[in-house]
């Protein structure tokens, strides 16, 4: 055997033995493989940190302390600073290691292949949905691409505009003045995309990426489930060349019955021929996929725009009266950067003056809040979607910040906002893409797209295009009904009720008023949650020294069940109810919010015995009988100064009318507060008036408390039981 295994056991050994009696709680579980570096490895009650070790004034505990620091500090000295500034700029890491022989075909084919159906996809919401140039939308889908492919921590997540995004940015658009004496749209976009950059990148600097847990997928599914029929019904005049007409969805609708007659017959046939071969396509696409992965690269929807403008071309289309894209396609092409500072030359009844954006950013936040939310929620699906299939490290923070980035250059060029997309992932991961690599390579073709390929789209018909938002909206409609099947089968009808209310609210009213509503209806139930006190009644488990919720059916009372009785209570009474005594445990940390359940649960204790009696029964039990209560506080972590207050008040009760309060396993991290405000000095001084200790020839054993406090409830009950 080497020396250094021989030297190791005996400092392990040395160190142990250091450690005076109060420091029993660290039980050395090392052998002797430890290192001569590495400290004795031991267990930690779980109501004890190492650095509240410290409290105990112990000098074993603290070498092992310092010994602990003195190997962080030797840490430091190795620290990789190329790796730690990789890990917020990830091109650093996955670049210098990108194999061209092994990734670069199947990200050239899968950055093809998503080109091929976001250009279409991206000009016909930018325009239909936001009113914007086509070229707007087609630059976000550059700039996401590339700078996501720097910052992002997914490798295979598309990130791109979204069709929820650009209807609320047509709304917006429609119900402000972009006329002579108002502002552009191009400012109208640049001011929205600089708030939601703002917004995002607030959220990740404060390291807020834990807001992503508020909203539920019910919540989720019901807003995107109605913007999927609104932006169906937004689309129909134009598939079935009419004018559009109406804000609301019911607005849109009540137009299209009134103008129904004046349906232009050639646009409504070419509607409703391509929209049906595309589903056919998509529905044999899906089929095809399972037996020939290959089948992920036809592009429907370019060939759509292909055939259609061909086809347009050929026959003359326009001479029918169906409206053609023109000279639209290419409108905007020159990408114009605006400073979002920049004052804007605006002119009114022939006078020129300027004008700040502080305004505009007060009328447009409630959007942009609105754009980043969904936006983000929808990112964050795809992201958490996306780790966990490939095991990716997934940082919100860093999601935040990568998207922030993304959206401020976007501002600066009057796009509308980017974020990540599961739909567009999934197909992304299917053609090939292994790296971020893909998205560059997109990047790159929708380049080309708008420098050489736009003017080629004069023919293109406006319903054709629009068709491409259609198929968006019948595809977030797929994914509802198996979400409400699982909700319904696992009887989550509060989930389906959140569905309902959110979906009808974006329907019927607005926008704005679901999401809001959404957040609204997510902060209260949080609140409820938060607000509830987990307060149990301990009661014995027969022939041992477990304790457990006496309210509950628990699993050990079964192996002492008489399998000849056919009552329930039989169950129930394996729980051993000690006479006199009342064991209470508060099984989490107590604040301002639950303290006040804590107070009505012990209230309907001390009238019925268990918190599961209604409080409209009467009285069932004398809490008189009682003479001691033992409160367990195994899980009380943590107790905030509005908590400690009412519970010294509640204990003070308790001792004025007679009863014995006594704490155990109180954590170490607690006890500073119980001892600032009274509450130790109140419980020692309700012991040595009942003369307890003098009685019982037993005291409380919890390190530095006093005479109330114990280290167990069989420790707490050898007074109490004796006593009684």
């Amino acid at each position: 055997m080497s020396a250094s295994p021989q030297r190791s056991p005996s400092k392990s050994k040395l160190q142990a033995q250091s450690f005076s009696e109060n420091s029993r709680l660290l039980q050395p579980i090392a052998g002797p493989s430890a290192t001569s570096r590495r400290p004795p490895l031991f267990t930690v009650p779980s109501s004890a940190s190492i650095r509240s070790l410290r409290s105990l004034n112990d000098p074993g505990i603290d070498r092992f302390t310092d010994e602990l620091e003195i190997i962080s500090s030797d840490n430091n000295q190795q620290f990789d600073r190329y790796s730690y500034i990789a890990y917020y700029v990830p091109i650093l890491r996955w670049l210098p290691n990108y194999s061209f022989s092994e990734s670069f075909i199947g990200d050239f084919l899968a950055g093809v292949s998503i080109a091929s159906f976001q250009i279409p996809l991206v000009m016909s919401f930018v325009t239909s949905l936001a009113h914007l140039p086509p070229v707007t939308g087609l630059c976000s889908v550059i700039i996401g691409s590339l700078i996501y492919a720097v910052l992002g921590s997914v490798p295979v997540l598309i990130v791109g505009p979204a069709p929820s995004s650009a209807l609320l940015y047509g709304q917006l658009i429609d119900s402000l003045d972009t006329g002579a004496n108002g502002w552009s749209s191009h400012d109208i976009a640049c001011t929205v995309s600089a708030s939601v950059a703002a917004i995002l990148l607030s959220a990740g600097i404060f390291r807020l990426g834990f807001l992503e847990s508020v909203l539920s997928r019910a919540l989720l599914k019901g807003f995107l489930g109605a913007m999927g029929i609104i932006m169906i019904i937004s689309e129909l005049p134009v598939e079935m060349g009419v004018q559009p007409g109406g804000k609301s969805p019911l607005e849109k609708i009540s137009h299209i019955l009134n103008v129904y007659r004046e349906t232009n017959t050639p646009t409504l046939m070419i509607s409703v021929i391509t929209l049906t071969l595309v589903l056919i396509i998509r529905s044999l696409k899906r089929k095809w996929v399972v037996k020939n992965r290959n089948a992920v690269y036809i592009p429907e929807l370019l060939m759509m725009v292909v055939f259609a403008t061909l086809l347009s071309w050929w026959f003359d289309w326009e001479s029918l009266g169906v409206e053609i894209v023109g000279s639209n396609s290419s409108s905007g092409a020159s990408i114009n950067s605006q400073w979002i500072w920049e004052k804007v030359k605006l002119s009114s009844k022939n006078v020129g003056y300027t004008k700040s954006r502080s305004d505009l950013f007060k009328s447009t936040f409630s959007t942009a809040f609105l754009c980043t939310t969904l936006g983000y929620f929808d990112s964050v699906i795809a992201t958490k979607n996306l780790g966990a299939r490939f095991n990716y490290n997934v940082s919100s923070n860093r999601e935040l910040i990568a998207l922030g980035v993304t959206n401020v250059v976007v501002s600066i060029f009057g796009g509308i906002p980017a974020f990540g997309a599961l739909g567009r992932s999934k197909i992304n991961v299917l053609a090939g893409a292994t790296t971020p690599m893909s998205g560059i390579v997109m990047a790159i073709v929708t380049i080309f797209a708008i420098v050489y390929l736009l003017s080629y789209l004069y023919y293109l018909p406006e319903c054709v295009l629009a068709l491409s938002t259609t198929i968006i909206g019948i595809t977030v409609l797929e994914e509802v009904p198996s979400d409400l099947l699982f909700f319904w089968n696992v009887r989550g009808y509060d989930e389906i009720i959140t569905f309902i209310i959110i979906f009808a609210a974006t329907l019927f009213w607005s926008a704005q008023s679901g999401v809001t509503l959404g957040v609204g209806i997510a902060i209260v139930r949080i609140i409820k949650e938060s607000s509830k006190s987990r307060i149990q009644i301990l009661g014995r488990i027969p022939n041992s020294s477990v304790f457990r919720n006496a309210d509950e059916l628990i699993e050990e009372s079964f192996s002492h069940f008489k399998p000849s009785s056919d009552k329930l209570s039989d169950l129930v009474s394996e729980i051993e109810d000690i006479e006199g005594v009342l064991i209470i445990k508060i099984p989490e940390p107590l604040n301002f919010a639950n303290v006040g359940d804590l107070q009505n649960r012990l209230a309907r204790i001390e009238k019925y015995g268990s918190v599961l009696v209604h409080p409209s029964q009467p009285q069932t039990r004398d809490f008189q009988s009682t003479q001691f209560l033992i409160v367990d506080c195994k899980g009380m972590i943590r107790i905030d100064s509005a908590a400690i207050q009412i519970l010294c008040e509640i204990v003070k009760k308790y001792i004025e009318t007679g009863i014995v309060v006594c704490f155990s396993r109180v954590p170490i991290d607690v006890r500073s507060q119980f001892s600032r405000s009274g509450l130790t000095e109140m419980v020692n001084e309700s012991f040595s008036v009942s003369n307890i200790n003098e009685h019982t020839g037993l005291q409380g054993s919890a390190a530095g408390l006093g005479a109330g406090f114990f280290k167990s409830i069989d420790e707490a009950l050898k007074v109490t039981t004796v006593q009684v």
